[in-house]
C-alpha cells in the first residue's frame, strides 16, 4: 500500500469480493479424452483433470453421467489423455461442444487415431503429448463421476523433446489452457522461473 493515501482509497483497494460456492478455477488444461476402440473411437474435451499422485502415477478425470464417454470407459476401464497445442483451440472446443453419440469427432475435424502402446484405446496424432491410462478406481461426486486412471504410458512429439537430456520443450508443446467460468482458451506466456529454485531466492540468510 502506497504512503499517503486517503483512507477510504486505502480501505478499498484492499476490499475482496465474495463469490460463493463455486467451480472457478484457472487456468486448467484443455484435455482432449478418447474412449473406446481403435476401430470406434471416441473424443471429449475435459477440463476438470489433474495428476493425483506420483507413484504409480495417476490421473484423474471427471464427466458428467449424462456423457457418452462414460459408458465407453467404463466398457474397457480405459481411456487416453491428449494435450491440444494452442492452435488446436476450435478443434478443442468442438470436441466439447458435440456429442460422439451423433458424430465421428476424428471424422469431422481430420484428427488421426494412432495405436497406443499399452491398451486398446488410441492417442490423437495432432497432439504433441498423449498419456495412456488404465483405470484403477471411480467416485461419484454429485452429477460427475471422477476416474481414477494409472498412467501407464507417455508419448510426445520427437521435435518437442531434447532426446539427450529427455527435457520437454513447453515452448515448442504450446499447450492450450482453458479458464474456466468465463469460459476462455489461452496460451502459456513466456518462462518465469524453475521450480524448485526459484523460491530460493527468498530464503532467509
Amino acid at each position: 500500500m502506497l504512503p499517503g493515501l486517503p483512507q477510504e482509497r486505502k480501505e478499498r483497494e484492499n476490499m475482496k469480493i465474495q463469490l460463493g460456492p463455486s467451480d472457478i478455477f484457472f487456468p486448467v488444461p484443455a484435455a482432449l479424452i478418447v474412449s473406446g476402440t481403435y476401430e470406434q473411437p471416441n473424443i471429449i474435451t475435459v477440463s476438470w483433470i489433474g495428476i493425483m499422485g506420483s507413484e504409480p502415477p495417476t490421473m484423474a478425470i471427471s464427466l458428467k453421467k449424462s456423457r457418452y464417454s462414460l459408458k465407453l470407459i467404463r466398457d474397457s476401464n480405459e481411456f487416453t489423455v491428449n494435450i491440444p497445442s494452442a492452435e488446436l483451440f476450435k478443434e478443442t472446443d468442438y470436441c466439447g461442444i458435440v456429442s460422439g453419440r451423433k458424430r465421428n469427432k476424428f471424422n469431422d475435424i481430420s484428427f488421426t487415431p494412432l495405436k497406443s502402446a499399452k491398451i486398446d484405446t488410441p492417442i490423437i496424432k495432432e497432439c504433441p503429448f498423449n498419456m495412456e491410462c488404465k483405470v484403477k478406481k471411480e467416485v461419484k461426486v454429485g452429477e460427475y463421476v471422477v476416474f481414477f486412471g494409472e498412467i501407464v504410458e507417455t508419448h510426445i512429439d520427437e521435435d518437442k523433446i531434447n532426446t539427450s537430456s529427455m527435457k520437454i520443450d513447453i515452448s515448442k508443446v504450446n499447450p492450450l489452457v482453458y479458464c474456466a467460468t468465463v469460459r476462455e482458451y489461452w496460451k502459456l506466456g513466456e518462462k518465469l522461473g524453475t521450480g524448485f529454485n526459484a523460491g530460493k531466492e527468498l530464503l532467509n540468510p
